[in-house]
C-alpha cells in the first residue's frame, strides 16, 4: 500500500479486526519436525504393519488446529488486500455522477449504474469493468478496455458511450474509433456509428448519425426500435418508482423518449404512443389497456 492507502485502511472498522489476527498468527509456533526421525518412525510402522490389522496414525489436534489458523489468515489477508485494492464507483437511482480516472480520463454514470477498477495499476493497466450505462471521454495513451457481461469495448482516445443493461446492450462512438467484441463477433465503430446486440444475440453495426453526445447526459432518455421492457426499466432507474406491466404487451419495440425531470409529462411520452392507460398510485405506476 501507499502511504495514503495504510492510513486511509487504519480508519476503517477492518483494520483493527485484522491487526488482531496477525498479532494472533506471530504467537503461533507451529511444531518443528526432525527429518531423520520422522523418516525412521515413518519405516518402523510400515515394517509393523499386517494385512489383518492396520495401525491407525494419530494426528495431533493442535497442530491441525495451528495449521488451519494460519491458512485461513493467509486466505483473508490475500482477500482483503484484493477487495481494498478494488474501486468501486455508483449512481443511485434519478443520479448521474460524473468522476475522474486515475488516468485524466473522464466517466458519467447514469441511473443506477457502477464501475470498479483497480486503483493502484489502473495507469498501467487501463481497465474497467461497466455494469449500466456510462459515457467515456478517454485520455490518449495505452489501450482503454471496458469489460461488460455482454462485450468487450477497446479504445486508445476518444468519446463514447456504452450501455449494459439486462436487456440492452449498445455503444455509440463520439468521437476517435471503438472496438466492440461479444463472443467471437468485432466491429469497429468510427466518429457517428454504434453497435448493438440483436433478440439473436448478433453485434451489429447501425447507421451513422450525427450526435454530439448521448442525450441523457442532458436529462432525456431516447429509444430507438429498443424493448419496451427496457424502456420501462429505464423509466424506474431515472424516477426511482415502480412499474406494473402485467396487463399489457410488453414485447413490442419502442422509439420516441422523455424528459427525466418531469415524471407526468414522462410517462406520458412513452403510453400514448401505444395507447396505453396508467394509474399513478403512491410510488407506482400501474399500466392497462
Amino acid at each position: 500500500m501507499t502511504d495514503e492507502e495504510l492510513a486511509a485502511f487504519h480508519k476503517t472498522d477492518d483494520y483493527q479486526l485484522y491487526k488482531n489476527i496477525v498479532e494472533e498468527a506471530e504467537n503461533i509456533n507451529l511444531t518443528s519436525v526432525n527429518e531423520t526421525v520422522a523418516l525412521q518412525d515413518f519405516k518402523a510402522r510400515i515394517a509393523n504393519r499386517t494385512k489383518k490389522k492396520a495401525k491407525v496414525i494419530s494426528f495431533n489436534r493442535n497442530l491441525a488446529f495451528k495449521m488451519t489458523a494460519s491458512i485461513a489468515l493467509l486466505v483473508g489477508i490475500t482477500y482483503f488486500l484484493f477487495n481494498f485494492n478494488q474501486e468501486t464507483i455508483k449512481a443511485d437511482f434519478a443520479e448521474n455522477k460524473s468522476f475522474v480516472l486515475p488516468d485524466e480520463s473522464t466517466v458519467t454514470l447514469n441511473a443506477v449504474s457502477e464501475i470498479t477498477y483497480s486503483k493502484t495499476s489502473f495507469k498501467t493497466n487501463r481497465q474497467l469493468k461497466l455494469d449500466g450505462e456510462a459515457y467515456f471521454s478517454v485520455k490518449k495513451g495505452s489501450t482503454f478496455n471496458v469489460k461488460t457481461e455482454q462485450g468487450t469495448i477497446e479504445v486508445l482516445g476518444t468519446k463514447f458511450n456504452v450501455k449494459s443493461r439486462e436487456n440492452s446492450f449498445r455503444v455509440f462512438c463520439y468521437e476517435g474509433s471503438v472496438a466492440v467484441s461479444h463472443n467471437n463477433s468485432k466491429v469497429i465503430l468510427a466518429k457517428g456509428e454504434s453497435a448493438q446486440l440483436t433478440k439473436n444475440n448478433t453485434l451489429i453495426k447501425l447507421q451513422k448519425t450525427e450526435s454530439s453526445g448521448p442525450l441523457w447526459l442532458n436529462n432525456e432518455s431516447s429509444f430507438i426500435e429498443e424493448s419496451y421492457t427496457e424502456v420501462l426499466a429505464e423509466f424506474e432507474r431515472q424516477f426511482n418508482v415502480k412499474i406494473i406491466s402485467k396487463a399489457i404487451n410488453t414485447n413490442v419495440l419502442f422509439t420516441g423518449g422523455f424528459r427525466n425531470n418531469d415524471l407526468n409529462s414522462a410517462i406520458k411520452s412513452i403510453t400514448l404512443p401505444l395507447n396505453i392507460n396508467y394509474r399513478i398510485k403512491d410510488n407506482e405506476i400501474i399500466l392497462s389497456k
